[in-house]
């Protein structure tokens, strides 16, 4: 539970702050997890929270996710957003177009696109999903036992294959994905925390990338872990459901 005491400190910050920077990650914060990555396209309430928060001018709204830019673009890029794609591969300004952030070929992915392949075979329910600069085996739709025996087993050969390489293996929440370990959510946080100089910064995540964004704004931001678990956030929600309550009480411009 988010206690009344933490939310009133919280809420005393946001009322005396006149340039806010707000982090949302998107998959388990905003949105429920769901069996496939095509069907969380953000219902009407979402839209209508980042509609009356992009309202008003004192609140910068940032969504950094795993997710890839062709995605976000659809689905928020009509909005006054910034969108950060791939952990922060590409990031895209409102009105802009999507910049990437870092310059890799394709001939990385061979490998691990083999190796993927071969356990979505052997794993039923998972499957494979190539990104621009990063590549994820979700396997949230398989059983938990088949699942996480698998998962191990995938995690210990992509760790091989990328050993000694520029390439990143993460385990995250029932996926397990390969990036560039120059890419991480708190490398683009603190960019553009610079960029924009806020006095009031609140950070929002449920994966364990996001743990690179609660490490690096930890010492000058709020940060909110949801779920439960090891966390470097300073607060947590017990749950995704509580996102939304949370968000329209710290900002209350909303009716009920």
């Amino acid at each position: 539970m988010f206690e009344m005491d933490i939310y009133r400190v919280i809420s005393e910050q946001v009322k005396s702050s006149v340039k806010r920077l707000l982090f949302f990650d998107y998959d388990g914060t905003l949105m429920p997890l769901a069996r496939f990555p095509s069907l969380s396209a953000p219902n009407e309430e979402v839209i209508r929270l980042l509609s009356d928060l992009t309202s008003d001018e004192k609140n910068n709204i940032v969504i950094i996710s795993g997710r890839d830019s062709a995605t976000l673009g659809k689905w928020l890029g009509a909005m006054k957003l910034i969108l950060v794609a791939e952990h922060g591969a590409l990031i895209k300004y409102p009105g802009k177009k999507w910049k990437a952030l870092i310059e890799k070929g394709e001939e990385w992915k061979k490998d691990i696109i083999s190796v993927m392949n071969t356990y979505s075979g052997k794993c039923e329910g998972s499957f494979m999903e190539e990104k621009i600069f990063s590549i994820a085996w979700h396997y949230r739709n398989a059983s938990y036992e088949v699942g996480n025996y698998f998962s191990r087993e995938l995690l210990s050969a992509l760790s091989k294959i990328t050993a000694g390489t520029s390439l990143q293996v993460l385990d995250g929440n029932k996926i397990i994905e390969v990036r560039f370990n120059s890419i991480n959510k708190g490398g683009i946080a603190k960019m553009i925390v610079q960029e924009v100089q806020p006095d009031f910064i609140l950070a929002l995540g449920d994966d364990r990338t996001d743990e690179d964004m609660f490490k690096a704004l930890k010492s000058k931001s709020v940060t909110i872990k949801i779920g439960t678990g090891k966390t470097a956030a300073g607060y947590s929600l017990s749950s995704q459901e509580e996102v939304t309550k949370l968000l329209k009480n710290l900002f209350h411009k909303f009716p009920d």
